[in-house]
């Protein structure tokens, strides 16, 4: 079952879809804000990200680069907008996909399921972190390419060594326990025996990098818990924030609109599915299904309104 991470503010739509996505069959965790969402990228390993862009907390093109910094996930954007541009900004940062809302579950589980394909994801292992290059001080760090260099010189590492590393700097900031690490880097990690080879294995990587356990500036040991990886990772150039332009309200508005009435489609659709599922007979069927499609047809109807409106207020009187 592939595990679906869903990042929406709307509560309305988080909870439509996950209880649409869990009934086609996925594995479903949300989060209503960006840092609910980085955080669960990293802790609840998704096999696919569905993100919404306009979040309280942070600018949407900004997570859609930060989760690519972070994860090679296949990440799709929920737009309520209508601005092409947008589109295009949000898969140059590093989407995926994007789905226009109000949208159907069909269409958004054929989408999904077409990411995890083309990802390999949704097996039992997690999708591989993206190759990315750290330039940390005196240590430079490409973990795409596998080399590691200390003032410019080299630097070896074991097999182990490398999943270690590549654990550390791919939660920073974050207490690794000592089981977790042994779970992740060893198959069969259990024990005191594997402790004390973690031990020693982290001692032998601190030595390649040059980081003395007294005074550490990578990785920092807590005592009788785990390691955390300390040093601080390059931050990506600021960018500014777009100026507010003309209809910018309305967009807003248009979004919320999208989002009830996304969250709206996708309960009719789960109740014709279970229209269609259930014992009663083809007339009992058609009676209670036509008001579902007459339903089904309005909130379409409505999705295009609200459509024209924003387009209607993007390009002001005539």
């Amino acid at each position: 079952m592939a595990k679906v991470l869903v990042v929406d503010d709307d509560p309305a739509l988080r909870q439509a879809l996950r209880g649409a996505l869990g009934r086609v069959g996925f594995d479903v965790v949300v989060a209503p804000d960006a840092r609910g969402g980085i955080d669960l990228l990293s802790t609840a390993e998704p096999d696919v990200v569905v993100l919404d862009l306009g979040l309280p907390d942070a600018h949407g093109l900004d997570v859609v680069r930060r989760f690519r910094s972070l994860s090679s996930v296949p990440v799709l954007i929920l737009s309520g907008s209508t601005d092409e541009s947008r589109k295009v900004q949000a898969l140059e940062a590093g989407a995926d996909d994007y789905l226009d809302k109000p949208f159907g579950i069909d269409e958004l589980g054929a989408r999904l399921r077409a990411l995890l394909r083309r990802s390999g994801a949704g097996a039992s292992e997690a999708a591989p972190a993206r190759p990315v290059r750290h330039e940390l001080g005196r240590l430079v760090l490409d973990l795409g390419a596998r080399t590691v260099a200390v003032d410019g010189h080299p630097v070896h590492l074991t097999p182990t060594e490398w999943r270690l590393l590549e654990e550390l700097v791919g939660h920073p900031g974050r207490l690794l326990t000592h089981g977790w690490l042994l779970s992740r880097v060893w198959e069969e990690g259990r024990g005191e025996e594997s402790r004390a080879a973690l031990r020693t294995h982290v001692r032998s990587l601190r030595a390649k990098l040059q980081d003395p356990a007294d005074h550490p500036a990578y990785v920092a040991t807590e005592s009788g818990a785990g390691y955390r990886w300390i040093a601080e990772m390059p931050a990506e150039p600021e960018r500014a924030e777009p100026d507010p332009g003309p209809g910018d309200d309305t967009r807003a508005l248009v979004h919320d609109l999208n989002n009830a009435l996304t969250a709206l489609q996708l309960g009719v659709h789960l109740a014709q599915g279970r229209l269609e599922r259930s014992s009663l007979s083809e007339e009992e069927r058609a009676s209670v299904g036509a008001p579902l499609g007459h339903l089904d047809a309005t909130l379409a109807r409505a999705a295009r309104l609200a459509v024209a409106l924003e387009h209607r207020a993007v390009a002001g009187p005539a």
